[in-house]
């Protein structure tokens, strides 16, 4: 373990785009992240590769704010990013659940279906036909709930990023993302549960 001078001094070589201190920090960091912070919180270990890469790359973008805490060092910022990157995922998975609740039966019927050429285009037309009623109804949103939709689920861009180009708190973007899916839920049900019963 390096100590905390050395490690104050990779921090800052790194901010200064030392791509051998990058590497330094890599190797003191990701298997303990990996260990201790993202494998015990999801379900497999491809998710929690993935998410260890995110949080590096995440590092390198964001390592010119970071502020050196010689009382804690990099290790709990590093793993809150990746705390992030796994919320990150986890909500991906639950909106993409949700937007697929009320459709994902159908599809899945077709799937199962053996892939004749009939059914593959069959398939093809079902999905443009899907993508159509969703984009119908985010056209019903206001602008700002299209807005944070449109770059959480379709430019999957993170909660910070999302926040910066709106010019809000993260904290308020969860909340404003939260009501725009709710919102984008109530028209598809009017438009299709509704119109289906």
């Amino acid at each position: 373990m390096e100590s905390k001078a050395e490690e104050q001094a990779l921090v800052e070589r790194a901010q200064q785009g030392d791509r051998e201190a990058v590497a330094a920090i890599y190797r003191l960091y990701a298997d303990r992240l990996y260990r201790q912070v993202i494998y015990p919180c999801v379900p497999n270990a491809a998710m929690a590769e993935d998410i260890l890469k995110e949080t590096f790359v995440t590092m390198l973008e964001q390592i010119h704010r970071y502020r050196w805490d010689p009382s804690r060092g990099l290790f709990p910022w590093l793993a809150t990013i990746a705390r992030n990157r796994g919320l990150d995922r986890h909500r991906k998975r639950i909106r993409h659940d949700r937007l697929n609740g009320s459709y994902r039966e159908h599809l899945d019927v077709l799937a199962s279906l053996s892939s004749t050429p009939d059914k593959v285009l069959e398939e093809q037309e079902e999905q443009g036909i899907l993508k159509e009623q969703v984009r119908s109804c985010l056209d019903q949103l206001n602008e700002r709930y299209r807005a944070v939709l449109e770059m959480r689920m379709f430019q999957e861009l993170s909660r910070e990023e999302c926040a910066e180009q709106l010019d809000i708190r993260v904290a308020t973007l969860d909340v404003v993302y939260f009501r725009a899916l709710k919102a984008f839920k109530k028209v598809w049900e009017k438009q299709h549960v509704t119109s289906a019963g």
